[in-house]
C-alpha cells in the first residue's frame, strides 16, 4: 500500500509551524546545554544538536517541495509501467 505523497495546504502550513517551533527551541536551548567537552554532558550536547538539526532539515525539505518532485517522478514511473503492462507482450517461439 502506498502512502499519500501529495501534501495539502494544511500539511505545508503545519511543517512551517513545526520548523518555526524547532528554530525557537534551538534558540532557547542552545545556550543552556552543557559545553562541548569530553564526557556525558558533551555527548548529550552533540546528540541534541544533531537531532535538532535533523528535525529542522526534514521539515525544510518538506516545505521546499522536494517531496512533490519525488511524487511526480513516482507517478511518471507508475504510468510508464502501466503502459508497458497494457501493451501485448511478444513471446519468442521455442521459449516457454
Amino acid at each position: 500500500m502506498r502512502r499519500k505523497t501529495l501534501p495539502g495546504r494544511t500539511a505545508r502550513r503545519r511543517a512551517i509551524v513545526y520548523t518555526c517551533a524547532l528554530v525557537a527551541l534551538v534558540a532557547y536551548g542552545l545556550p543552556r546545554i552543557p559545553a562541548l567537552q569530553h564526557g556525558l554532558g558533551g555527548s548529550f550536547s552533540v546528540i541534541w544538536i544533531l537531532f535538532a538539526g535533523l528535525a529542522i532539515a526534514a521539515n525544510l525539505y518538506f516545505v521546499v517541495g522536494a517531496d512533490r518532485e519525488r511524487s511526480r517522478i513516482l507517478e511518471e514511473r507508475e504510468l510508464f509501467t502501466s503502459r508497458s503492462a497494457a501493451s501485448p507482450v511478444r513471446r519468442e517461439r521455442g521459449r516457454a
